[in-house]
Formats: structure tokens, sequence, C-alpha cells
């Protein structure tokens, strides 16, 4: 009798790490998909899609034999379900060429008073079809994590005593 309760309890414990796993990836990944924080990590970034590729059809099943009831927590059935339908609606095949991450190639300018605010230009490689590209205002973080402040680069937005032209060639793409 004790095993079948330890069992129970094993399985409850293993449903809420997949469920905090999952809603950690999913909001990395929404965070990732609407521009709104970026990593440099390609693996990190990999893996974050993968995952939100595979965990929500365990999880939906898992919720399902944990709790048959339909209507009790309808919100842990409910997210991995419009998680699923937003991956179809997205494109599977497209959002796997969105594994690669924006590379620096040129930091433009550097504001004056936060180092760690600049416009960089910026490339993706996008496979077969080349190199997308932009110019970026971005705020980082930490070395690898940054926040994109607007893609819409416009020269006149940034002249004054704030900002220091700088043009310093990073190429982290390695391109010759």
């Amino acid at each position: 009798h004790t095993q079948s309760r330890c069992s129970a309890f094993e399985k409850t414990d293993m449903l809420k790490i997949i469920r905090i796993t999952f809603y950690i990836v999913l909001s990395l990944f929404l965070l990732d998909i609407f521009d709104l924080f970026q990593t440099k990590i390609g693996f990190l970034k990999a893996i974050i899609y993968y995952v939100i590729f595979i965990l929500p059809i365990p999880l939906l099943i898992m919720e399902f034999k944990t709790n048959r009831n339909l209507s009790e927590p309808i919100l842990r059935k409910g997210i991995p379900i419009l998680t699923i339908i937003g991956l179809i609606y997205l494109n599977p095949f497209k959002l796997i060429f969105q594994t690669q991450t924006w590379k620096t190639q040129t930091v433009e300018l550097i504001n004056g008073n936060k180092e760690n605010h600049k416009v960089e230009f910026q490339m993706k490689d996008i496979g077969a079809l080349g190199y997308a590209k932009r110019n970026a205002e971005v705020y980082y973080l930490t070395k690898h994590f940054y926040v994109v402040l607007s893609e819409n680069y416009d020269d006149r937005n940034f002249i004054g005593t704030d900002w220091k032209r700088v043009d310093q060639n990073i190429n982290e793409i390695r391109l010759k």
C-alpha cells in the first residue's frame, strides 16, 4: 500500500517539475519571438525552441492522466493546448530556422552615460536564404543577454551628446 502512495507522490513531483520547466521555457520563447529578450548563446536558444516543440504534448497527457475532471484546473490544460495551436499557426518548419541568434557585426554607437546601451549592425544566418540583417538599438543586461529597444534605427534619433560614434568591427559571424 505504501508503494502506490510513494509512486503517486513521485508522479505529482514529476508533473510539477515538467510544468515549471514548461512555463519557464514558454516565457523565454515568447520573449524571444517578440524580440523583447535575446541571447547570444546559440545552444540555449536552440534548447528553448526544441523543448517548446516537444514538451506541450507530454505535459498535456500528464495533466489529463493526473486529473481527469476536465473543468477543475482548466488553465493547466489550456496553456499547453494554446501553445500547440500557436506553434502550428507560427509554422514549426519556419520556427526551426529561427534558432539562430543575432550576431553583432559592428557596434555603431555607444551611449556615453550607459556603456551597455548600444546601436549595433547585426546579422543572423538563415540557412540557404543567406543572412538576415538589422540595425538594432540594444541594451545589454550581461555579456550574453540583451533587450532589443528598437529595430528601426535612424541616425536622427541618436544625434546629441549622449551618443558617441565608434564603428567598432566585431564580426561575430566571421565573414571575410
